[in-house]
């Protein structure tokens, strides 16, 4: 899989814009090439500024056209999400970290929102454990890890996820966040 790397604080500030980033995950959660008109609908923002952001997408490297069609004598753009690794350089000396923080929140708050969402309509539908499992769950705790086995865990992890980044008959797409970091480096906040 290629690697994005966000090495430059122009690149990290132009990939965490939060209209790129909703942009990326309608791509990315559709599946398919969408033209600038479906994401501007969806978004609620004009075609014109989908465009626009997408151009900056692209020149980062994470979406490309897809394709072009002719409808009713206009060319549409159909655009994709790249199946990329996106490095965003958080430990690197020179970020925005304010921005990076927010760009963080953000993500995890999107994946937090589908699962309270996914809780709510377990509810409604009367759904039990049984019911709903395989739709989604979080998972946390503490292992106790060797840096060789950290290394190789986060290899498999990449491995297995970049493997399912395409859709397939029969799949549907899962949002998720997964972090990890070596708890005995950093001192316990428990405030």
């Amino acid at each position: 899989m290629e690697i994005v790397n966000l090495d430059t604080r122009e690149k990290q500030n132009a990939f965490m814009n939060p209209a790129r980033q909703d942009i990326l995950r309608l791509l990315q959660l559709a599946g398919r090439p969408m033209t600038p008109k479906e994401l501007a609908d969806k978004m609620g923002i004009s075609a014109s500024s989908v465009t626009f952001h997408i151009k900056k997408l692209a020149e980062l490297g994470v979406v490309a056209l897809d394709h072009t069609e002719q409808i009713r004598g206009i060319t549409a753009r159909y655009y994709k999400a790249l199946n990329v690794s996106v490095r965003l350089g958080l430990l690197a000396p020179g970020g925005d970290d304010a921005a990076q923080e927010m760009f963080l929140q953000r993500t995890v708050e999107q994946v937090l929102a589908g699962v309270r969402g996914l809780k709510r309509l377990a509810g409604e539908k009367g759904l039990g454990e049984e019911d709903v499992m395989g739709l989604g769950d979080m998972h946390s705790g503490v292992v106790y890890l060797t840096r060789e086995e950290a290394v190789e865990l986060q290899r498999r992890m990449m491995d297995f996820l970049s493997e399912r980044e395409t859709p397939h008959p029969g799949t549907q797409a899962y949002e998720y966040v997964l972090m990890a970091y070596n708890a005995a480096e950093v001192p316990v906040d428990v405030g």
